[in-house]
Protein backbone atom coordinates (compact mmCIF):
# COMPACT_ATOMS: atom_id res chain seq x y z
CA UNK A 1 0.00 0.00 0.00
CA UNK A 2 1.97 3.40 -0.99
CA UNK A 3 2.04 5.98 1.62
CA UNK A 4 -0.96 8.34 -0.03
CA UNK A 5 -3.29 5.19 0.31
CA UNK A 6 -2.04 4.64 3.64
CA UNK A 7 -3.08 8.31 4.44
CA UNK A 8 -6.57 8.59 2.77
CA UNK A 9 -7.58 4.88 4.80
CA UNK A 10 -6.22 6.62 7.85
CA UNK A 11 -8.23 9.41 7.29
CA UNK A 12 -11.41 7.50 6.17
CA UNK A 13 -11.04 5.77 9.91
CA UNK A 14 -10.65 9.14 11.67
CA UNK A 15 -14.15 10.81 9.61
CA UNK A 16 -15.77 7.38 10.63
CA UNK A 17 -14.49 7.23 14.25
CA UNK A 18 -15.88 10.86 14.41
CA UNK A 19 -18.86 10.35 12.76
CA UNK A 20 -19.84 7.24 14.90
CA UNK A 21 -19.29 9.41 17.72
CA UNK A 22 -21.46 12.03 17.00
CA UNK A 23 -24.25 9.31 16.13
CA UNK A 24 -24.28 8.04 19.07
CA UNK A 25 -23.80 11.27 21.40
CA UNK A 26 -26.99 12.51 19.05
CA UNK A 27 -29.04 8.89 19.66
CA UNK A 28 -28.37 7.40 22.54
CA UNK A 29 -28.26 8.34 26.15
CA UNK A 30 -28.03 6.45 29.81
CA UNK A 31 -31.03 4.89 31.75
CA UNK A 32 -32.08 7.54 34.19
CA UNK A 33 -32.91 5.13 37.14
CA UNK A 34 -34.58 7.94 39.27
CA UNK A 35 -37.44 7.02 41.29
CA UNK A 36 -41.11 8.08 40.34
CA UNK A 37 -41.44 9.48 43.22
CA UNK A 38 -38.84 11.33 43.19
CA UNK A 39 -39.46 12.97 39.77
CA UNK A 40 -41.41 16.62 38.70
CA UNK A 41 -43.79 14.68 36.42
CA UNK A 42 -45.04 12.31 39.78
CA UNK A 43 -45.87 15.63 41.80
CA UNK A 44 -47.22 17.66 38.65
CA UNK A 45 -49.45 15.07 38.57
CA UNK A 46 -49.98 14.57 42.46
CA UNK A 47 -50.80 18.56 41.98
CA UNK A 48 -53.60 18.08 39.72
CA UNK A 49 -55.56 15.26 41.44
CA UNK A 50 -55.46 17.23 44.54
CA UNK A 51 -56.50 20.93 43.09
CA UNK A 52 -59.51 19.15 41.15
CA UNK A 53 -62.75 20.44 42.48
CA UNK A 54 -64.72 18.27 45.15
CA UNK A 55 -68.00 16.75 43.89
CA UNK A 56 -71.05 18.51 45.21
CA UNK A 57 -74.40 16.91 44.97
CA UNK A 58 -75.93 18.25 41.37
CA UNK A 59 -77.99 21.33 42.42
CA UNK A 60 -81.29 21.45 40.12
CA UNK A 61 -80.25 18.11 38.19
CA UNK A 62 -83.25 15.81 37.08
CA UNK A 63 -83.16 12.25 36.97
CA UNK A 64 -80.43 10.58 34.49
CA UNK A 65 -81.81 10.34 30.86
CA UNK A 66 -79.90 7.65 28.83
CA UNK A 67 -79.92 7.13 25.41
CA UNK A 68 -77.92 4.41 22.88
CA UNK A 69 -76.94 3.90 19.38
CA UNK A 70 -74.61 1.49 16.83
CA UNK A 71 -73.42 2.26 13.57
CA UNK A 72 -71.78 0.28 11.34
CA UNK A 73 -67.81 1.31 10.95
CA UNK A 74 -66.91 -1.88 8.49
CA UNK A 75 -64.77 -0.04 5.79
CA UNK A 76 -66.57 0.25 2.36
CA UNK A 77 -62.69 -1.55 1.17
CA UNK A 78 -60.32 -3.48 2.67
CA UNK A 79 -58.13 -1.92 4.73
CA UNK A 80 -54.76 -2.54 7.07
CA UNK A 81 -55.25 -4.70 9.85
CA UNK A 82 -54.55 -3.64 13.44
CA UNK A 83 -52.54 -5.65 15.47
CA UNK A 84 -49.52 -7.28 16.17
CA UNK A 85 -47.60 -10.55 15.01
CA UNK A 86 -47.47 -12.00 11.48
CA UNK A 87 -50.66 -9.34 10.87
CA UNK A 88 -48.12 -5.62 10.18
CA UNK A 89 -50.39 -3.98 8.66
CA UNK A 90 -51.30 -6.12 5.97
CA UNK A 91 -54.72 -5.43 4.42
CA UNK A 92 -57.45 -7.96 5.54
CA UNK A 93 -58.36 -10.59 2.77
CA UNK A 94 -62.15 -11.46 4.35
CA UNK A 95 -64.54 -10.01 6.83
CA UNK A 96 -65.28 -12.38 9.60
CA UNK A 97 -67.90 -10.19 11.16
CA UNK A 98 -68.81 -6.40 10.80
CA UNK A 99 -67.15 -3.84 13.13
CA UNK A 100 -69.26 -0.99 14.77
CA UNK A 101 -69.03 2.20 17.55
CA UNK A 102 -71.53 1.83 19.79
CA UNK A 103 -72.81 5.35 22.03
CA UNK A 104 -74.29 5.96 24.94
CA UNK A 105 -75.77 9.57 26.10
CA UNK A 106 -76.31 10.54 29.34
CA UNK A 107 -78.40 13.57 30.42
CA UNK A 108 -79.13 14.92 33.83
CA UNK A 109 -80.79 18.37 32.60
CA UNK A 110 -77.52 20.37 33.31
CA UNK A 111 -74.67 18.35 32.28
CA UNK A 112 -74.46 15.52 29.05
CA UNK A 113 -71.65 12.74 28.72
CA UNK A 114 -71.02 10.30 26.13
CA UNK A 115 -69.80 7.25 26.57
CA UNK A 116 -68.64 5.47 23.14
CA UNK A 117 -66.97 2.31 22.71
CA UNK A 118 -65.48 0.63 19.17
CA UNK A 119 -64.56 -2.13 17.57
CA UNK A 120 -61.24 -0.75 17.22
CA UNK A 121 -57.46 -1.99 18.71
CA UNK A 122 -57.01 1.72 20.33
CA UNK A 123 -58.43 5.14 19.62
CA UNK A 124 -55.64 6.64 18.02
CA UNK A 125 -54.48 10.67 18.59
CA UNK A 126 -55.17 11.20 14.99
CA UNK A 127 -58.52 9.67 15.50
CA UNK A 128 -59.66 11.30 18.52
CA UNK A 129 -58.40 14.72 17.39
CA UNK A 130 -60.81 14.05 14.13
CA UNK A 131 -63.52 13.48 16.32
CA UNK A 132 -63.33 16.38 18.21
CA UNK A 133 -63.54 18.76 15.53
CA UNK A 134 -67.01 17.05 14.45
CA UNK A 135 -68.18 17.35 18.06
CA UNK A 136 -69.70 20.90 18.65
CA UNK A 137 -72.00 20.55 15.61
CA UNK A 138 -73.73 17.89 17.78
CA UNK A 139 -73.46 19.89 21.02
CA UNK A 140 -70.69 17.82 22.41
CA UNK A 141 -67.09 18.45 23.32
CA UNK A 142 -64.19 15.84 23.24
CA UNK A 143 -64.38 16.83 27.17
CA UNK A 144 -67.81 15.39 27.55
CA UNK A 145 -66.91 12.28 25.89
CA UNK A 146 -65.36 8.94 27.25
CA UNK A 147 -63.95 6.91 24.77
CA UNK A 148 -62.88 3.54 25.05
CA UNK A 149 -62.28 0.60 22.33
CA UNK A 150 -63.10 -3.30 21.95
CA UNK A 151 -59.26 -3.69 21.62
CA UNK A 152 -59.52 -6.07 18.86
CA UNK A 153 -56.65 -7.27 17.05
CA UNK A 154 -58.01 -7.90 13.69
CA UNK A 155 -59.48 -4.72 13.18
CA UNK A 156 -58.84 -1.77 10.93
CA UNK A 157 -55.79 0.47 10.76
CA UNK A 158 -54.89 2.90 8.80
CA UNK A 159 -55.68 5.92 11.45
CA UNK A 160 -51.54 6.04 12.85
CA UNK A 161 -49.41 8.24 10.77
CA UNK A 162 -45.61 7.30 12.67
CA UNK A 163 -43.03 4.80 11.69
CA UNK A 164 -44.50 2.66 14.14
CA UNK A 165 -47.96 3.18 14.27
CA UNK A 166 -47.94 2.15 10.28
CA UNK A 167 -45.86 -0.78 11.77
CA UNK A 168 -48.71 -1.79 13.88
CA UNK A 169 -51.64 -0.42 11.92
CA UNK A 170 -50.73 -0.26 8.73
CA UNK A 171 -49.93 3.04 6.02
CA UNK A 172 -52.04 6.00 7.22
CA UNK A 173 -55.00 6.90 5.23
CA UNK A 174 -56.45 10.14 6.20
CA UNK A 175 -59.96 8.94 4.56
CA UNK A 176 -59.96 6.27 6.66
CA UNK A 177 -59.60 8.60 10.00
CA UNK A 178 -62.18 10.88 8.41
CA UNK A 179 -64.46 7.88 7.75
CA UNK A 180 -64.74 6.83 11.34
CA UNK A 181 -64.77 9.89 12.57
CA UNK A 182 -68.04 11.22 11.13
CA UNK A 183 -69.68 7.76 12.16
CA UNK A 184 -68.32 8.46 15.82
CA UNK A 185 -70.49 11.96 15.76
CA UNK A 186 -73.59 9.97 13.99
CA UNK A 187 -73.85 7.07 16.63
CA UNK A 188 -73.62 9.97 19.25
CA UNK A 189 -76.32 12.36 17.43
CA UNK A 190 -78.47 9.38 17.23
CA UNK A 191 -78.33 8.06 21.04
CA UNK A 192 -78.77 11.77 22.05
CA UNK A 193 -81.75 11.91 20.10
CA UNK A 194 -83.29 8.88 21.77
CA UNK A 195 -83.26 9.29 25.23
CA UNK A 196 -85.53 8.91 28.08
CA UNK A 197 -85.65 8.68 31.75
CA UNK A 198 -83.56 5.57 32.84
CA UNK A 199 -82.51 3.96 36.30
CA UNK A 200 -79.00 2.47 36.30
CA UNK A 201 -77.43 -0.41 38.19
CA UNK A 202 -73.73 -2.21 38.45
CA UNK A 203 -72.76 -5.89 39.17
CA UNK A 204 -69.10 -7.61 39.51
CA UNK A 205 -68.98 -10.99 38.67
CA UNK A 206 -65.82 -13.46 39.44
CA UNK A 207 -64.57 -14.51 36.32
CA UNK A 208 -60.84 -16.18 37.36
CA UNK A 209 -61.35 -19.21 35.27
CA UNK A 210 -61.93 -17.17 32.14
CA UNK A 211 -58.48 -14.72 32.63
CA UNK A 212 -54.73 -15.27 33.70
CA UNK A 213 -51.62 -13.28 33.74
CA UNK A 214 -50.02 -14.24 30.84
CA UNK A 215 -46.23 -12.94 32.45
CA UNK A 216 -47.18 -14.84 35.82
CA UNK A 217 -50.04 -16.70 36.65
CA UNK A 218 -49.78 -16.60 40.54
CA UNK A 219 -49.80 -13.04 40.55
CA UNK A 220 -53.17 -11.39 41.20
CA UNK A 221 -55.04 -10.35 38.49
CA UNK A 222 -58.42 -8.04 38.04
CA UNK A 223 -60.91 -10.96 37.52
CA UNK A 224 -63.88 -9.33 37.54
CA UNK A 225 -66.40 -8.90 35.11
CA UNK A 226 -68.13 -5.88 35.22
CA UNK A 227 -71.94 -5.29 34.23
CA UNK A 228 -73.41 -1.11 34.12
CA UNK A 229 -77.11 -2.32 33.50
CA UNK A 230 -79.37 0.24 31.94
CA UNK A 231 -82.86 0.31 32.11
CA UNK A 232 -85.86 3.40 30.18
CA UNK A 233 -89.12 3.97 31.71
CA UNK A 234 -90.21 2.01 28.51
CA UNK A 235 -88.56 -0.99 29.85
CA UNK A 236 -85.63 -1.10 27.18
CA UNK A 237 -82.77 -2.24 28.28
CA UNK A 238 -79.06 -2.11 27.59
CA UNK A 239 -76.03 -3.20 29.32
CA UNK A 240 -71.88 -1.77 29.21
CA UNK A 241 -69.37 -4.69 29.73
CA UNK A 242 -65.80 -4.35 31.07
CA UNK A 243 -63.31 -7.74 30.98
CA UNK A 244 -60.17 -7.75 31.37
CA UNK A 245 -58.26 -10.03 29.30
CA UNK A 246 -56.97 -9.49 25.53
CA UNK A 247 -59.08 -10.30 22.73
CA UNK A 248 -56.50 -12.07 20.61
CA UNK A 249 -58.04 -15.39 20.30
CA UNK A 250 -57.57 -15.25 16.84
CA UNK A 251 -54.01 -16.66 15.14
CA UNK A 252 -52.07 -13.72 13.52
CA UNK A 253 -51.83 -15.51 10.59
CA UNK A 254 -55.53 -14.93 9.97
CA UNK A 255 -55.92 -11.64 8.60
CA UNK A 256 -59.85 -11.07 8.37
CA UNK A 257 -61.70 -8.37 9.77
CA UNK A 258 -63.40 -9.34 13.63
CA UNK A 259 -64.46 -8.01 16.87
CA UNK A 260 -62.94 -11.02 18.42
CA UNK A 261 -64.83 -12.22 21.22
CA UNK A 262 -65.96 -9.19 22.16
CA UNK A 263 -68.42 -8.74 19.22
CA UNK A 264 -69.59 -12.26 19.93
CA UNK A 265 -70.24 -11.57 23.55
CA UNK A 266 -72.57 -8.43 23.01
CA UNK A 267 -73.98 -10.39 19.46
CA UNK A 268 -75.28 -13.44 21.82
CA UNK A 269 -76.79 -10.76 24.80
CA UNK A 270 -78.59 -8.95 22.31
CA UNK A 271 -80.17 -12.63 21.09
CA UNK A 272 -80.69 -13.48 24.71
CA UNK A 273 -84.48 -11.70 24.88
CA UNK A 274 -83.42 -10.04 28.07
CA UNK A 275 -80.85 -7.45 26.68
CA UNK A 276 -81.78 -4.71 24.04
CA UNK A 277 -78.75 -2.99 23.35
CA UNK A 278 -75.10 -3.89 24.30
CA UNK A 279 -71.71 -2.98 24.70
CA UNK A 280 -67.84 -3.83 25.54
CA UNK A 281 -65.00 -1.80 26.98
CA UNK A 282 -61.60 -3.36 27.24
CA UNK A 283 -60.74 -3.51 30.83
CA UNK A 284 -57.51 -3.04 32.35
CA UNK A 285 -56.14 -5.47 30.24
CA UNK A 286 -52.24 -5.00 31.15
CA UNK A 287 -50.45 -8.50 30.75
CA UNK A 288 -53.84 -9.87 30.91
CA UNK A 289 -54.90 -12.93 28.42
CA UNK A 290 -57.72 -15.17 27.70
CA UNK A 291 -58.07 -19.24 29.86
CA UNK A 292 -60.82 -20.42 27.09
CA UNK A 293 -59.45 -23.09 24.71
CA UNK A 294 -60.69 -24.60 21.38
CA UNK A 295 -59.65 -26.82 18.46
CA UNK A 296 -58.74 -23.47 17.00
CA UNK A 297 -59.11 -19.42 17.61
CA UNK A 298 -62.68 -19.58 16.62
CA UNK A 299 -63.83 -22.18 19.20
CA UNK A 300 -62.14 -20.65 21.77
CA UNK A 301 -63.36 -17.17 21.20
CA UNK A 302 -66.86 -18.48 20.76
CA UNK A 303 -66.67 -20.24 23.81
CA UNK A 304 -65.05 -17.20 25.91
CA UNK A 305 -67.75 -15.22 24.97
CA UNK A 306 -70.55 -17.49 25.35
CA UNK A 307 -69.39 -17.92 29.35
CA UNK A 308 -69.38 -14.18 29.82
CA UNK A 309 -72.42 -14.15 28.11
CA UNK A 310 -74.13 -16.27 30.29
CA UNK A 311 -72.73 -15.03 33.63
CA UNK A 312 -74.14 -11.86 32.85
CA UNK A 313 -77.58 -13.23 31.25
CA UNK A 314 -78.39 -15.38 34.38
CA UNK A 315 -77.82 -12.93 36.95
CA UNK A 316 -79.32 -10.13 34.87
CA UNK A 317 -82.87 -9.66 35.94
CA UNK A 318 -81.69 -9.19 39.86
CA UNK A 319 -79.25 -6.68 39.46
CA UNK A 320 -80.52 -3.84 41.55
CA UNK A 321 -81.65 -0.70 39.76
CA UNK A 322 -81.89 2.84 40.79
CA UNK A 323 -82.76 6.28 39.57
CA UNK A 324 -79.56 9.08 39.94
CA UNK A 325 -78.82 11.98 39.50
CA UNK A 326 -75.27 12.56 39.57
CA UNK A 327 -73.47 13.28 36.07
CA UNK A 328 -69.89 14.24 35.51
CA UNK A 329 -67.12 14.44 33.29
CA UNK A 330 -63.41 15.14 34.12
CA UNK A 331 -60.08 15.24 32.06
CA UNK A 332 -57.28 15.26 33.57
CA UNK A 333 -53.89 15.29 31.15
CA UNK A 334 -51.36 13.23 32.63
CA UNK A 335 -47.55 14.18 33.03
CA UNK A 336 -45.18 11.47 31.50
CA UNK A 337 -40.99 11.08 32.24
CA UNK A 338 -39.26 11.39 29.25
CA UNK A 339 -39.47 8.31 27.13
CA UNK A 340 -36.83 5.18 27.97
CA UNK A 341 -36.77 2.81 25.17
CA UNK A 342 -34.15 0.79 25.84
CA UNK A 343 -31.56 -0.84 23.96
CA UNK A 344 -29.23 -2.27 26.98
CA UNK A 345 -29.43 -2.53 30.27
CA UNK A 346 -27.79 1.07 30.40
CA UNK A 347 -28.21 2.72 27.18
CA UNK A 348 -31.61 4.07 25.76
CA UNK A 349 -32.42 6.20 22.98
CA UNK A 350 -32.59 9.41 23.29
CA UNK A 351 -36.06 10.82 23.54
CA UNK A 352 -36.08 12.84 20.44
CA UNK A 353 -35.58 9.71 18.57
CA UNK A 354 -38.66 7.92 19.99
CA UNK A 355 -40.60 10.62 19.35
CA UNK A 356 -39.63 10.76 15.88
CA UNK A 357 -40.81 7.32 15.57
CA UNK A 358 -43.24 7.17 18.07
CA UNK A 359 -45.34 10.66 18.07
CA UNK A 360 -45.01 12.98 21.14
CA UNK A 361 -48.82 13.08 21.86
CA UNK A 362 -50.54 14.31 25.15
CA UNK A 363 -51.99 12.26 27.18
CA UNK A 364 -54.98 12.11 29.83
CA UNK A 365 -56.58 10.49 31.86
CA UNK A 366 -60.77 10.62 31.65
CA UNK A 367 -63.30 10.06 34.36
CA UNK A 368 -67.03 9.79 34.14
CA UNK A 369 -69.33 9.79 37.03
CA UNK A 370 -73.20 8.11 36.06
CA UNK A 371 -74.83 7.84 39.31
CA UNK A 372 -72.79 6.14 41.78
CA UNK A 373 -70.70 4.27 39.40
CA UNK A 374 -67.32 5.94 38.36
CA UNK A 375 -65.40 5.34 34.89
CA UNK A 376 -61.76 5.72 34.66
CA UNK A 377 -60.10 5.62 31.25
CA UNK A 378 -56.25 5.38 30.58
CA UNK A 379 -54.94 6.24 27.49
CA UNK A 380 -52.90 2.39 26.94
CA UNK A 381 -53.72 -0.88 28.85
CA UNK A 382 -53.69 -0.06 32.45
CA UNK A 383 -52.57 -3.22 34.01
CA UNK A 384 -55.05 -5.45 35.71
CA UNK A 385 -52.93 -5.70 38.47
CA UNK A 386 -53.01 -2.66 39.98
CA UNK A 387 -56.88 -2.52 39.99
CA UNK A 388 -57.13 -4.61 43.32
CA UNK A 389 -55.58 -2.10 44.74
CA UNK A 390 -57.56 0.58 43.81
CA UNK A 391 -61.10 -0.62 44.64
CA UNK A 392 -61.22 -4.17 46.63
CA UNK A 393 -64.10 -6.15 45.70
CA UNK A 394 -66.02 -5.35 48.80
CA UNK A 395 -66.21 -1.81 48.29
CA UNK A 396 -68.57 -2.37 44.94
CA UNK A 397 -71.80 -2.06 45.77
CA UNK A 398 -70.94 1.04 47.23
CA UNK A 399 -68.68 2.81 44.70
CA UNK A 400 -68.99 0.31 41.50
CA UNK A 401 -65.28 1.07 39.52
CA UNK A 402 -64.82 0.03 35.76
CA UNK A 403 -61.24 1.03 35.01
CA UNK A 404 -60.87 1.19 31.22
CA UNK A 405 -58.20 1.12 28.18
CA UNK A 406 -57.76 2.82 24.85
Amino acid sequence: MSFLTRKRAKRFFIYACLFLTVAAISLLTTVDRTSYRETEYYREFRRKIVSLPKPKPPTGADTLQAGWAKINITPPRPMPTAGYGQRRGKRYTAIHDSIYVRAFVFDNGIHKAALVSADLLIIAPELTNAIAKRLPAIGFSIGQTYLCATHSHNSTGGWADKLVGGLIAGGYEPEMVDFLAERFAQAIRQADSNKATAAIGAVAYPARELVANRLDFAHPTDSLLRVLKIRKTSGETAVIATFTAHPTLISDEEIVLSRDYPGILVDVLERSGKIGFAAFCAGAVGSHTTRTFGRNGWEAMDNEAGFLAKKIVIGFDKIPLGYHTQLRTVSVPLPLRLPHFRLTENIRLRPWVFHAAYGNYPSVIKGLRIGNTVWVGMPADFSGELVPAIQPYGEWQRNPLFVTSF
